[in-house]
């Protein structure tokens, strides 16, 4: 009776054992914080991308018969979401932003899950120009997308904590390439002195400067020679740059990854400020 009793509660503890282990796992489930589904164009496109609370993103593309994920580090994971809070401080309604002309367009719509609301944003790629806002989060999710994907070998993005600034404002960017891969990316600099990024900006009135890192002297001698580099598999590369705004109007930044403008891979990322 006694080992009859024994089974029975052996029997109990696994049950509950299991149970358990379901229910950790439900309560560990990442939450799906965004989607964004691209159609369209002369080859139908239809792709979707789903990003997730800790970080991950995967991709679909049934089409095709394509697939893949990504799981980003924390600290771009939080750079996601704090362009997420930015748009939807913008447009907590959500948007929709109509084609301005065109036959084969893609189509964007995103859908923003936040504190039990669902908000929706839907452009094309002849909408024109998009609100900051919008293009701030939508070019990083470019970029993220690139990867998942199979687009591009890494992530390349710039960053501030200011779209709107005012005149004499000085903002503080970071330009940042991010290896995701299980392989290092080599690159080459013109010049074991250069930065790693090079970056233009335009001013309203047509003016094109050329920005350096924090600290770096380009009026410093250098030898002209070749260097060879690596941005190791996991690893990330980060300069940064301040400017002062002294007009009023749209400055549009331009950076490039690598620096030489021969490299046979170079990422370009736009970044569009507003000087009032």
């Amino acid at each position: 009776m006694n080992g009859l009793k024994l089974k029975v509660f052996l029997g109990m503890l696994v049950v509950l054992a299991a149970a358990t282990v379901i229910i950790i796992g439900f309560q560990r489930k990442p939450e799906k914080i965004m989607e964004l589904t691209v159609s369209g164009g002369f080859w139908a496109r239809r792709e979707k991308y789903e990003y997730y609370s800790n970080g991950s993103i995967v991709f679909n593309d049934p089409a095709r018969n394509r697939s893949g994920s990504l799981v980003m580090p924390i600290s771009i994971n939080d750079e996601l979401l704090q362009r997420m809070k930015t748009i939807l401080e913008a447009y907590p309604d959500g948007l929709k932003l109509e084609p301005g002309g065109g036959a084969d367009y893609f189509i964007y719509n995103l859908t923003i899950y936040s504190k039990g609301r669902t908000v929706t944003y839907y452009w094309t790629d002849v909408s024109g120009e998009l609100p900051g806002e919008l293009s701030y989060l939508a070019s990083l999710l470019r970029e993220l997308n690139s990867f998942t994907s199979g687009y591009s070998k890494i992530v390349f993005y710039l960053k501030t904590d200011k779209l709107v600034v005012k005149k004499g404002e000085t903002l503080k960017i970071l330009a940042i390439a991010f290896n995701p891969a299980q392989e290092d990316f080599p690159y080459a600099s013109p010049t074991p002195c250069s930065p790693d990024f090079k970056i233009h900006i335009q001013a309203p009135g047509g003016e094109r400067i050329e920005l350096y890192p924090v600290g770096h002297d380009p009026e410093k001698p250098c030898i002209q020679v070749i260097q060879n580099r690596v941005l190791e598999a996991g690893g990330t590369i980060e300069s940064e740059y301040n400017y002062t705004f002294n007009e009023e109007g749209t400055y549009a930044l331009e950076a490039f990854f690598p620096y030489a403008e021969w490299s046979e891979t170079r990422y370009t990322y736009i970044l569009t400020i507003l000087v009032q």
